[in-house]
Order: structure tokens, then C-alpha cells, then sequence
């Protein structure tokens, strides 16, 4: 009678490992994805391939090998110098990747299908990049957008919009954006216009519209903070790509909810 009442425990015992299981691995791919997104914020500002030729070290342009490149790993048996000119490498490679993973393991986990959870890990990776790179050289490059383009093909089988809505999305703002540029010259970057014409095609009319609203208000903020501290001043231009970004993820994750809040 025993040996029969132990056999769920063993089936959940079995069940849990193969989930503890499939969360490692999550997290390990997730530290590559990691790792191939930090190459594109150090070589696409300076127009080199992301996909062609080999890594190399930044400081002394010497070429890495394959044991130089496994993410966390490498830089914790390297003491986080290089092997070649013993220079350190910075914190944020392996922190990144770190974050990466754990990032992944939370989409698998909190949202499903799993195809979807992949597809929104991929959209925030590449927001996260495009972020960093406009924030810094004040550039969005074409390779960021164009992996949006694809991931948003991907995204429509998930994410339900007419797709007249979709149409109207895709030029409700970036239209108006182009206008714009033509009365005030560089009022907005091209590569924001673009990534609004793409995100307006992922999210309708309805949500790119909130999210080019909270993109305002925050990047207003921010630009007003900049003022305050007098870090800036009233002809400063600022990357206006994160906050986009940032109004693009929040529509899409809590548009509904907030759509529903703001008209009760």
C-alpha cells in the first residue's frame, strides 16, 4: 500500500525538476541573447557588422576566441580583464547578461504561449538597445527597426487589432511626426518616425496613441528635471527614442487597463 502512495510524490518530484530543468536552460539562452544584443550596442553606432566577422576586444582590437565569449563564465574565470591586454572589462557585460536570462525566465514564466513570451523578451531586448544606442549617439539604427519589423510580424497571431486599426496605427502619429520635421527642422529624429510607424502597425490607433502620450509626458519630465538642474537648456535636443520605447511597452502590457481606468 505504501509503494502506491509514494507515486504522486515522485510525479510531482519529476515534474518540478523538468520545469527547474527547462528555467536553467531558459536562463542560459537568455545570457547569449544578452550577450549578442550588448555586440550591437557597441558595433552598430559604428556601422560594423552584427552577424559577420569575429568579436574582438575594444581596448586592444585583439580578436577573441571561443572561451573568451561564453556570457558570465568568461569574465569570472578572465577576473574580468582581458586575456590579451589585461585591461578590465567592464561590469555591465556580465550584469547585463545576468539580467537578460533572469528577464527571460520571467516572461516563460508569467506569460503563455511560450511563442509569445519569446517573440515580447525579443521586442524588450531590442527596445532596450535601440535605448541605449539613441541615448548615447543619438541614433536609431535601421538593424534595430528592421528586427522590430519582424518581430511585430510575429506579434499580430498574438496580439488581437483589427487590422484596419493596424493601417490607421501605422500613420496616426509618425504622419504627423514627418509633417512636423518639415516646419521644425530635426524636431524628431527619422528613426523615431520609424519606430512609430512600425509600433503603430503592432499596437492600432488606439494604443500607439496612448503610447506616444505617456512618451510625451514622461520625456517631458525628464527634459524639465534636465532644465531644473540646468543639465540642459531650452534648445538642448534629447533622445526621444527610450521614452517612445518605454510608451510603446507600456500600451502594450497595461494599454487595456489604463484605456479602462481613464474611461469609467
Amino acid at each position: 500500500m505504501s509503494k502506491y502512495e509514494t507515486k504522486p510524490t515522485i510525479k510531482i518530484s519529476m515534474k518540478g525538476e523538468i520545469k527547474m530543468f527547462l528555467y536553467v536552460w531558459f536562463f542560459i539562452l537568455g545570457t547569449i541573447v544578452g550577450s549578442f544584443f550588448q555586440l550591437c550596442m557597441d558595433r552598430l553606432p559604428l556601422g560594423l557588422d552584427v552577424i559577420k566577422g569575429r568579436s574582438f576586444c575594444f581596448r586592444c582590437f585583439h580578436p577573441l576566441q571561443w572561451k573568451d565569449l561564453i556570457p558570465v563564465m568568461s569574465f569570472v574565470l578572465l577576473k574580468g580583464r582581458c586575456r590579451y591586454c589585461q585591461r578590465r572589462i567592464s561590469l555591465r557585460y556580465p550584469l547585463f547578461e545576468i539580467l537578460s536570462g533572469l528577464l527571460l525566465v520571467f516572461m516563460v514564466y508569467y506569460i503563455t504561449p511560450m511563442g509569445k513570451a519569446f517573440l515580447l523578451y525579443l521586442l524588450i531586448m531590442d527596445f532596450i538597445t535601440l535605448t541605449v544606442i539613441d541615448k548615447k549617439w543619438q541614433i536609431i539604427p535601421d538593424f534595430t527597426l528592421l528586427l522590430e519589423a519582424v518581430l511585430t510580424i510575429g506579434l499580430i497571431f498574438y496580439i488581437d487589432v483589427p487590422f484596419y486599426e493596424r493601417i490607421i496605427g501605422m500613420f496616426i502619429i509618425s504622419l504627423p511626426m514627418f509633417l512636423m520635421n518639415q516646419w521644425v527642422i530635426e524636431s524628431f529624429g527619422g528613426g523615431d518616425i520609424k519606430l512609430m510607424f512600425i509600433s503603430g502597425f503592432l499596437l492600432g490607433y488606439v494604443h500607439i496613441l496612448l503610447a506616444f502620450c505617456i512618451a510625451v509626458i514622461v520625456g517631458g519630465l525628464y527634459a524639465w528635471y534636465l532644465l531644473i538642474r540646468r543639465k540642459a537648456h531650452r534648445h538642448s535636443h534629447i533622445a526621444f527614442g527610450g521614452f517612445l520605447c518605454l510608451g510603446i511597452l507600456v500600451s502594450l502590457f497595461y494599454g487595456e487597463l489604463i484605456l479602462s481606468f481613464c474611461f469609467l
